[in-house]
């Protein structure tokens, strides 16, 4: 039996795989869901202010404490945290444009550990709340 060679494209995209930027240019690209080192991130259909607005509610809907937040100094980037139980909890919002703003999530469960399983339920409930 004669083995076929890898065609050329998937040559090329076996890099992107590893390396995890593949899934987040997909992510950026069609609002699709991916996975980062510490959690989940979509670019998120809404506006900048009304995202901010979903990921608070979110917040008080899923029992995480509001601790604080951070603006860049073009107030184009926020960092919202909070604590759930012992795990701190951080979503990172960017607006990409008046429509659409990526949001990452993250929970830190432990020095070098992250519950992406309950980054992912932050994330769905804020794709719940910007919808109304």
């Amino acid at each position: 039996m004669r083995r076929r060679p890898l065609p050329a494209a998937l040559l090329l995209v076996l890099p992107l795989l590893a390396s995890g930027c593949l899934a987040a240019a997909a992510g950026a690209a069609g609002g699709g869901l991916y996975f980062t080192t510490r959690g989940v991130g979509q670019v998120v259909e809404g506006g900048f202010g009304p995202v901010t607005d979903a990921a608070r509610k979110a917040f008080t809907t899923l029992g995480v404490e509001y601790k604080g937040q951070k603006d860049s100094d073009d107030d184009k980037n926020r960092e919202i945290w909070g604590k759930s139980g012992d795990d701190d909890v951080t979503v990172d919002l960017e607006e990409r444009t008046d429509v659409a703003t990526k949001v990452e999530v993250s929970v830190k469960t432990g020095a070098v550990t992250w519950d992406k399983d309950m980054a992912r339920k932050i994330l769905g409930e804020i794709q719940k709340n910007r919808k109304g």
